[in-house]
Formats: structure tokens, sequence, C-alpha cells
């Protein structure tokens, strides 16, 4: 009997050993396929191994959660509104996350749409050619670039899409940025300068600044955009930030402004405000918006009349949002 057991053990012991070999293993070779872009052939290559080896170990990455992957399909119900979305606004592209029992408010759908849109970025980062991205900032986007895979990108470009504002957090312009450059290897660029200045002269001012005009031509030139969507109301991003005075805010509703886009400024039926705040935003003009891709995102019911008036500006290529507020947006049609 103590033979037995003695074997007993030494096989227990050699089986943990295999165990933990094979571990360590599978996060090799999901770091070489799924960050550093590696082929399951090449890195059966690489580490000299046989590709059914290779996907066994992927296999086991994914089962031991060393791997966080996506849910690439949304349930019939959210595809039904997405084909509502993309017929009534001619969109090319459109996500629905579902709300999961949820209220559906922009915090409670904060996470669903935030992975979503992560999903939506990866997908977009699978290629490995050289690109400029435009990227917008404030708490989605912050959300949407914490939940991005890292992926290695080195010849990939993130610039932002408008200027700064003076909070130390993950919203800032200069956070979300530098989190993209983290979990890429990419090259970063960001405006020198308030998202709001004091007067219009302050900001003509601004873009004559070498800097400037350098991060405003990678931005005219970038493949596509993808940012956020600010709101006038409760909660809103200017108020949380305090970036406009309550004066101000109240400016900006009697002149029917409830969406902003990149710094630009629209009203309940999508037009592009070119007076009040709107004279002293930095950012990507609404030309330049209309002339590129732009993927818009977005969650919470209480931003629908904004995600209404951004769908009916016409500038918008793709939209992804959660459940309850694709139902808000399509009611108010």
């Amino acid at each position: 009997m103590k033979k037995q057991s003695a074997s007993s053990a030494a096989a227990h012991k050699e089986e943990k050993r295999w165990d933990t070999d094979n571990l360590s293993l599978a996060a090799d070779v999901a770091w070489l396929h799924l960050v550093q872009g590696l082929s399951q052939a090449e890195v059966a290559d690489r580490r000299g191994m046989s590709r059914m080896k290779v996907h066994r170990l992927l296999q086991l990455a994914y089962e031991r959660g060393y791997v966080r992957v996506f849910v690439d399909r949304v349930p019939t119900f959210c595809m039904e509104l997405e084909k509502e979305l993309i017929a009534a606004f001619g969109l090319s592209a459109c996500m629905v996350a579902p709300d999961g029992g949820t209220e559906g408010d922009m915090f409670s759908a904060m996470s669903v749409v935030s992975t979503a849109a992560a999903s939506f970025l990866f997908n977009r980062l699978e290629s490995t050619e050289p690109r400029t991205i435009g990227i917008g900032s404030g708490r989605t986007m912050a959300a949407t670039v914490r939940s991005l895979p890292s992926v290695h990108r080195p010849d990939t470009s993130f610039v932002s899409l408008t200027g700064d504002f003076a909070v130390l957090n993950d919203a800032n312009p200069f956070e979300v940025i530098n989190t993209l450059i983290q979990k890429t290897g990419g090259k970063g660029h960001a405006f020198t300068a308030p998202l709001i200045v004091e007067t219009a002269a302050d900001r003509e001012l601004f873009l004559r600044q070498r800097g400037m005009s350098w991060a405003m031509k990678l931005v005219n030139e970038a493949d596509f955009y993808f940012t956020g969507l600010g709101h006038v109301g409760v909660n809103s991003f200017f108020e949380s930030y305090s970036l406009l005075s309550k004066l101000e805010i109240k400016e900006l509703r009697d002149l029917n402004v409830v969406a902003d886009i990149a710094g630009n400024l629209l009203t309940d039926t999508g037009k592009f405000i070119t007076e009040s705040v709107a004279l002293r935003t930095i950012g990507v003009s609404p030309a330049i918006l209309s002339s590129h891709e732009l993927i818009i995102v977005a969650g919470g019911a209480e931003k629908a009349q904004a995600g209404f008036a951004a769908l009916k500006s016409g500038c918008v290529n793709g939209f992804i949002t959660n459940e309850g507020m694709a139902k808000a947006i399509l009611g108010l049609m």
C-alpha cells in the first residue's frame, strides 16, 4: 500500500507539473497570437510546436479565463433595432447592446455600450495596415478604451478630435489617447489647447500655433473618427466637469442645442450652430466631420434626444448604443 501511495503521489506531482507547464505555454501562445498578431502557423514555427498543439493551448487559455472575449452576436430583438436605425438614418454600421434588465440610463448602460464599442474598435484594429484614427474623449470613450484588449499595432496613430479640459481623470483626451498607446504600442497626438477658450479671438490664436496645425492636419487625414456623444441636460459632460457656466448652458438651451459631437453643437433638428459657445470650442469642424467616416458611441435613455439630433445631422455613418436608447430614439421619429 505504501509503494502504491508513493507511486500515486509521484504521478500526481508529475501531472501537476505538466499542468503548470501547459498553462504557462497557453499564456505564451495567447500573447503571441492575440496580442502580437502572429497567426497560429507562425506561433507553431516560432515555438517549435505542431499547429494542433497551438490550437489546443489557445483553447486552454480561453477555458482558464486568460483571454477576455467579446460576444459577437446580439439577441434578435437588438438586431431588429439595429435594422430600424440603419433604415431610418442611412447608417452603414450599427450595434445595439442589450440592457439586461437594467434601467437603461447612461451609467447603467456604460458597461454594455463600452464593451460593444471596444469590440468594434478591436475589429477595426485587426488590420495591420498603417492608419490614423481620430478619437473623441469623455466618460464613454474612457470606458471603451479600458475595455479594449491589448493588440500590437505600432503603425496605428491616434489623434484627439478636441481640445483638452482641465480635469485630471481618465475621461480627459490625453488619458484616452495614452491608454490607446499603452494597449497598442501605436503613436498618439493631442491638441495642445483647451476644449473651450474664453473668446473667438483666443480660438483663432490657438489654431495658428504650429503644434495645433500639425494635430489638425492629422485629424483631417484620419481614416475614420470614433467618438462619444455629449448632451445638454442632467449628468451632461458640460455640467459634470464645470466646462460651462449655468448662464452658458441656459444660452445653449435657448438655441435648442441638445448634442455635442467632438466639440460641435447640434440643435434638436440636427443643425450645427455657429454662434455662442460654438465660436469658442476647439475641435474638428462640421465640414471635416461630414467628410470622414464617423462612428458615434453613446448609451442611456437620457441621451436619446442628443442621439436623434446626431443621426439627423447626416454626418454619422456608424452608431453604437444600448437597447433603451435605441428604442427612445426610434420613439422620437
